[in-house]
């Protein structure tokens, strides 16, 4: 009888092993289970805050834009007046070249005479106080040579 009681006893003892151990893969498959679970649901909310920052980037990206093309209308409306460059040339340069050429040009003095009316180079026709110099040059060397 000893040998049969130990192998009822050995089987009991399995058995209880066996149902300890389909206890616990119950439990670990629950447990794996609900973490696919969270992490599916982690998956999801990363690919729509993805999908935000995305979003975000390109409105970001068209408001430097706007800014940038803002800041440059302004400092071609700027430089413009002030130097002979033709517009196609200005509007081909870029922002910190704009920006350079107006420090350049905010620095740079007009040369003015010393009562202070600034010296202007132009191509046009001669004012009517240069005609009237010009005519007053002509009389005095007259007289020069007819004395």
């Amino acid at each position: 009888m000893s040998i049969e009681n130990q192998e009822k006893e050995n089987t009991e003892e399995t058995t209880e092993q066996t149902d300890g151990a389909k206890v616990e893969t119950d439990l670990i498959n629950t447990n794996v289970a609900l973490l696919k679970a969270d992490n599916v649901n982690y998956m999801k909310r990363i690919a729509s805050l993805e999908e935000l920052v995305t979003d975000l980037t390109k409105r970001l990206k068209q408001a430097t834009d706007l800014i940038e093309d803002d800041t440059k209308h302004r400092l071609l409306a700027d430089i413009k007046p002030r130097v002979e460059i033709p517009d196609e040339l200005l509007v081909l340069k870029s922002l910190n070249e704009l920006k350079e050429m107006k420090r350049t040009l905010d620095v740079a003095r007009i040369p003015a005479f010393k009562s202070g009316t600034p010296l202007v180079y132009s191509d046009k026709k001669p004012s009517a106080r240069q005609s009237l110099d010009d005519v007053n040059k002509d009389f005095m060397a007259k007289l020069r040579g007819a004395s």
